[in-house]
């Protein structure tokens, strides 16, 4: 991994925490949001530390925009199980279902723009933190993003590396986009 992607993937890393100390008992303790679109289909592989899971479901909803609250981004979630309402509508209830060996998850935030701004992995083959935000050196192609549904395609780049971890993605998703 470069220097530049290593930092980057440190301070994604560092922000990412801070969110999570920024969060409130009240915040985690409401009505989680509706389920996404149970239509949405993905494609691909995850693979942490030399264990390749393959993913299956795509979910997509509409949430606040992360850097301008007037706009809208969309929360795309790729997992290799299906996903409750509970689930989708809250990050804690997923990343204990990772912690226990129940989901291997990628989550990409989309701007409104259609580029990814944020990337969190939802997975227990990671020894520490897990990486999150993203690398400039990773694909993403959009074929649609039209505010109804959501279709593309995201690899990375070769040899990531976090915290001593290895990991990469390759995955494809379509999914309509809940609001």
């Amino acid at each position: 991994m470069n220097a530049l992607t290593r930092a980057t993937a440190i301070v994604a890393a560092a922000f990412g925490l801070l969110a999570m100390s920024l969060l409130t008992t009240d915040s985690r303790a409401a009505d989680p949001a509706p389920a996404a679109s149970a239509d949405g289909k993905a494609s691909g592989t995850l693979t942490v530390n030399g264990k390749t899971t393959k993913v299956a479901f795509a979910y997509a909803r509409s949430v606040p925009g992360f850097f301008d609250k007037n706009t809208k981004d969309v929360e795309v979630i790729l997992s290799d199980v299906a996903l409750d309402a509970k689930a989708l509508g809250d990050e804690f209830v997923r990343i204990d279902m990772a912690k226990n060996g129940k989901l291997h998850a990628f989550e990409i935030t989309i701007d409104a723009s259609g580029a990814p701004i944020s990337t969190s992995w939802r997975h227990d083959g990671f020894k520490g933190p897990t990486p999150s935000g993203l690398s400039s050196a990773d694909v993403f192609t959009k074929k649609v993003f039209d505010g109804k549904i959501v279709d593309g395609s995201y690899k990375s780049a070769a040899g990531d590396e976090f915290f001593g971890n290895t990991y990469a993605f390759d995955v494809t998703f379509r999914a309509a986009v809940a609001h």
